[in-house]
């Protein structure tokens, strides 16, 4: 059953700090555009930089991609749930905001227990990106998080992963690792 609270918060533009592979994340509603504004200026971010969005059913995505077939959704799942975001052809749905400067959406499965609760509850994916100031140290704790962002965010409690390292991204059509 749906979480309608946490759904109306998220709706109405609300900002969740939750528990990634290897940092807290923060995220919103992708397709609300005052609260993707609200990340980039609480993170003091760019613009020019896309997001990535998590669900926890690759349908989630449907949306926001551009005709992934049954057999390349078999792919993706290979390196799925877990810490692997795949750069794949955004849609015509896709909202600007999302995609930076590109054509493209970043898309994950997580694989962390509260995080994917979340997004079981909520029913639809949210946008990730580390919970930090840009250019600075990501978040480890839910502590930090309610400690750097005070009341703009709410905080999902949980542990983070095991990963040392952000997720790695990867191309999906070329094939080409992003960042490792």
């Amino acid at each position: 059953m749906a979480n309608q609270r946490l759904i109306r918060y998220l709706k109405n533009g609300g900002i969740l700090a939750y528990p990634t592979e290897s940092c807290f994340g923060l995220g919103c509603d992708p397709k609300n555009k005052r609260a993707v504004e609200k990340i980039l200026l609480l993170k003091k971010r760019a613009r020019s930089k896309g997001f990535i969005l998590i669900g926890s059913k690759i349908n989630h995505f449907d949306i926001y991609t551009k005709n992934i077939t049954g057999v390349q959704k078999k792919e993706l799942m290979t390196k799925w749930p877990g810490p692997h975001t795949w750069v794949v052809p955004a849609s015509e749905h896709c909202p600007s905001w999302l995609k930076g400067k590109t054509g493209y959406i970043a898309i994950r499965l997580p694989n962390v227990v509260n995080t994917l609760r979340l997004l079981n509850s909520i029913n639809f994916p949210i946008t990730s990106t580390s919970a930090n100031l840009s250019h600075k140290l990501s978040i480890k704790t839910s502590r930090g998080c309610k400690n750097l962002f005070k009341k703009n965010v709410r905080v999902i409690e949980g542990n983070i992963g095991n990963e040392k390292k952000p997720t790695t991204i990867q191309d999906f059509i070329s094939k080409k690792i992003i960042r490792k």
